[in-house]
Formats: C-alpha cells, sequence, structure tokens
C-alpha cells in the first residue's frame, strides 16, 4: 500500500514539475559565418580546424529582444561547408563538434565529401544535449576533424554556415 501511495505522490509532482516548465511558443533562426583553420602541415587522416563562436548568440537575442530566460533550448538546424577550390578533392569528411570551457565536447554534424564538391550539407545530429549551455557559456567553439587524403604542406580552411533555432517562450 505504501509503494503505490510513494508512486502516486511520485508522479503527481513529477506532473507538476512538467506542468510548471516553460514551453517554447515562438522560435527565430540565427546564423553563424565562420572559417575554421587547421594549420598545416597536415597529414593525411582526421585532422581538426576550429574557431571560436562565443557572444554572437548574445548579441542576436540582445537584438531581438529576447532574454536568455526566456530561452528553452537551442538545436543546430543545418550545417554546411564551403571547401577552398585549391583543395577540393582532399576532404573526404567532416565531424562537427561543439564544446566550451565547462562543457564536454558534443557531436553535432557529419557529413561525407564527394568527389569536385565545393559545398557539403552536413547532417546533424538528432540528439544536441546542453547545446544552450555551451553556447552561452564564457567561451565556445566549434570543431571540425576532417578527414583528408593526402598530406597538405597548407592551412585548410573550412568556411561554416551554422544555422541554429532559438526555440523561446514569451513572458
Amino acid at each position: 500500500m505504501k509503494l503505490l501511495q510513494s508512486s502516486i505522490l511520485f508522479f503527481y509532482l513529477l506532473s507538476l514539475v512538467v506542468a510548471c516548465s516553460p514551453v517554447a511558443t515562438d522560435s527565430k533562426e540565427f546564423t553563424i559565418n565562420t572559417i575554421l583553420t587547421a594549420s598545416g602541415p597536415l597529414f593525411e587522416g582526421s585532422n581538426t580546424c576550429q574557431a571560436e563562436i562565443s557572444s554572437n548568440i548574445a548579441e542576436y537575442i540582445s537584438e531581438n529582444g529576447i532574454t536568455k530566460e526566456q530561452i528553452v533550448d537551442i538545436t543546430l538546424t543545418s550545417a554546411s561547408a564551403s571547401i577552398d577550390t585549391s583543395n577540393l578533392n582532399l576532404v573526404e569528411s567532416i565531424n562537427l563538434q561543439v564544446f566550451s570551457d565547462n562543457f564536454p565536447m558534443q557531436n553535432i554534424a557529419f557529413g561525407n565529401v564527394g568527389e569536385n564538391s565545393e559545398k557539403v550539407e552536413l547532417e546533424v545530429a538528432d540528439l544536441q544535449e546542453q547545446l544552450k549551455s555551451i553556447l552561452f557559456d564564457g567561451k565556445s567553439y566549434i570543431i571540425a576533424d576532417a578527414t583528408i587524403r593526402e598530406d597538405l604542406e597548407d592551412d585548410l580552411n573550412l568556411n561554416m554556415q551554422l544555422v541554429f533555432s532559438i526555440n523561446y517562450h514569451k513572458k
């Protein structure tokens, strides 16, 4: 009997917490255009390109009248990489990750690069945990593990376009 009462009480309290949680009523798209760079010389296989992506989002939400407290979550909705024509057939695949000083690295997108592809649309990960926390934590970074087919003496630059959906509730 006590187990049944405890279970009922638990589910009642759980439903109150869920019911009182803010629900996103609006969303806006936010785009970050950045260049991820791996400094050469680079060797065949996986090489890391990176860039800092902090602060852009804070300016954007301020300009759009959204407070950090109103944001329910942030998700990456699309990601694309443009590859310099001199390195067109060099890149084989791109694995995109994001992290900050206080949150661990998280995979957010992946794509295989076809031959003679100047632009690659990456497949966005279904599971994107703590993306809001990462983007609002001091400094946040975007990393691309670019698998290349052969050694490269020069730098590798990937022009990235990242489109995020900011889901928030109006007060």
